[in-house]
């Protein structure tokens, strides 16, 4: 697989939920990055991503600690093994990183997720991180939704054991099961109301 570049990863991906990154995170888009020669390669698996530092070490704790660790400030490649996802995940968490916006699906929310927490994008190492995202998104869409949960469920077994590690998995069974006894205390209260009607005034 060929090196991918900042300018491929330049185009937003739109859709209905998508993140509005920091004012910090929207200089990088406004800064000429786009015209400045790639000073770092990252390479996950059998691609390689021609980047820049700043973006990412703005964002990811794991490549600041992996840059810092080099104690070689020319250094200029980074080997990201045992990411997630692999390349896909990366690239999403790379186009964060460059202000780009990124929908958060039902089908990715568990990459990013997982994703966020091996590049460590915490709240720790800047406002509004992809972690957090993430966990917005979980709380708002997946866990008050029993199918949305079973979804990303069965997406968490392609990213064991990370998925388990970030409590994602537990989180999900949790929810589940608050759902379906939720539903079925309903129904049983309205099967009760049906069968004892209200009595003659």
């Amino acid at each position: 697989m060929g090196v991918v570049t900042v300018a491929e990863l330049k185009p937003s991906i739109s859709g209905k939920r998508s993140f509005h990154p920091s004012s910090s995170a929207r200089h990088i888009t406004d800064w000429p990055i786009y015209d400045v020669s790639s000073d770092l390669t990252i390479e996950v698996g059998s691609a390689s991503f021609a980047l820049h530092k700043f973006p990412l070490v703005l964002r990811s704790g794991r490549i600041r600690k992996l840059l810092l660790e080099a104690n070689d400030t020319k250094v200029s490649r980074i080997n990201l093994t045992g990411l997630p996802g692999g390349s896909d995940a990366f690239e999403l968490a790379a186009k964060f990183c460059y202000g780009v916006n990124v929908e958060i699906t039902i089908s990715i929310v568990t990459l990013l997720r997982c994703a966020a927490r091996f590049m460590e994008m915490t709240e720790n190492v800047s406002e509004k991180n992809l972690e957090i995202r993430t966990e917005v998104f979980l709380k708002d869409t997946v866990f008050p939704n029993i199918s949305n949960s079973i979804s990303v469920l069965h997406h968490c077994e392609t990213l064991l054991p990370v998925s388990e590690e970030v409590n994602l998995v537990s989180q999900l069974i949790n929810t589940i099961a608050n759902n379906a006894y939720k539903e079925q205390l309903t129904s049983g209260l309205s099967k009760l109301e049906y069968n004892f009607p209200p009595k003659p005034v």
